[in-house]
């Protein structure tokens, strides 16, 4: 093989700059639209006039029972409960969903392994997304961290709707952070666009709201399509739609647990930068946007420059400050030809 150009003609690049520069920093912020969605079973669901409780469903159900509140995030006990004075039906008919006209209709009793029975809602978030990864080809590889702010709001009864309310969560806002790890596939380009397949795999941890002692999480994954316009080599603008796949369960004291599933749909937009393989030149009227040779009046040694800031766009290969004629300008407004 011959010498490259940089051999032949002794032209200096910095090595470190040079590894540096497969490394890229992608910044993202946008829209998140989070779907939770669990099903009751293995409990009794119960409803009175201001409160909603499930308990394990493991024994028999006495005239009086105690059940627990909050249970997608922190399971808490309620306010004894008597049946006797809330329905006047016998405990027989436990099978079938009990509701009592007598007061209002407001009074709702099941059993969960009877039916197919829970809540569903969708909430709103804003995400904030930092990564780092390595650039082999078509490849890259990395890591990174993502904080979102949610919005939590009711869930909805996935059946009875007429006879239950929705279910009201005891906040209003969380947070969640993940670090993750990612791997990512260029696979198609056209003209300034890149299309790459990216693959999210991390853990979670939710804000305060959520009582991680009763709560198992397991990772979570994420699959987008990351859209890059190149606006030079090193600067890039990137829309990002994708889906997370992730649960949790959480144990309600009696032996019962209730799966949350919530998946997420993520719309995001942010910039991505590579740490430029050669520095600006340093001359102030050097504005060449291709990369050239610049030679150090000091030390009369060859290195290649450019002459233009990362963020300004271009094509690197044939340059093009001014791709649109001045005439044709709407700055020239008295369409002047400058030849």
């Amino acid at each position: 093989m011959g010498q490259s150009i940089y051999e032949k003609y002794n032209i200096y690049r910095n090595p470190i700059r040079v590894f540096l520069n497969k490394f890229s920093i992608t910044a993202t912020t946008g829209y998140s639209a989070n779907t939770y969605d669990h099903k009751l079973t293995g409990v009794y669901f119960f409803q009175d006039r201001t409160n909603q409780y499930i308990l394990p469903n493991s024994e028999v159900l006495g005239s009086t029972f105690t059940g627990y509140t909050n249970w997608l995030n922190n399971p808490e006990l309620g306010t004894e409960t008597s049946l006797e004075n809330e329905f006047d039906v016998p405990f027989d008919y436990l099978a079938n969903p009990v509701n009592n006209p007598a007061l209002g209709g407001a009074e709702f009793l099941i059993d969960t392994d009877t039916t197919d029975f829970g809540f569903k809602g969708t909430s709103s978030g804003i995400p904030l997304l930092l990564s780092i990864h390595f650039n082999i080809a078509d490849f890259r590889i990395g890591g990174g961290f993502s904080y979102e702010k949610q919005f939590i709001r009711e869930l909805k009864p996935i059946s009875y709707a007429d006879q239950v309310r929705a279910y009201q969560p005891n906040f209003k806002s969380t947070s969640y952070t993940k670090l993750f790890g990612v791997v990512g596939y260029r696979f198609y380009q056209f003209w300034r666009y890149d299309f790459v397949a990216e693959l999210q795999v991390g853990r979670i941890n939710a804000g305060k709201q959520f009582n991680s002692a009763v709560i198992t999480r397991g990772t979570y994954t994420n699959f987008g399509i990351s859209i890059e316009n190149n606006w030079s080599e090193y600067f890039r603008v990137i829309i990002r739609p994708s889906f997370d796949f992730k649960k949790y369960t959480i144990d309600i004291p009696g032996g019962a647990s209730v799966s949350h599933r919530y998946p997420s749909f993520f719309i995001q937009a942010g910039i991505s930068i590579n740490i430029p393989d050669i520095p600006r030149s340093p001359m102030k009227s050097d504005h060449v946007q291709l990369k050239h040779v610049y030679t150090n009046p000091k030390t009369g040694q060859l290195m290649e420059v450019r002459g233009q800031p990362i963020w300004k766009r271009q094509n690197p290969k044939v340059g093009e400050n001014h791709r649109k004629l001045w005439r044709y300008k709407g700055r020239n407004k008295k369409k002047l030809n400058p030849y």
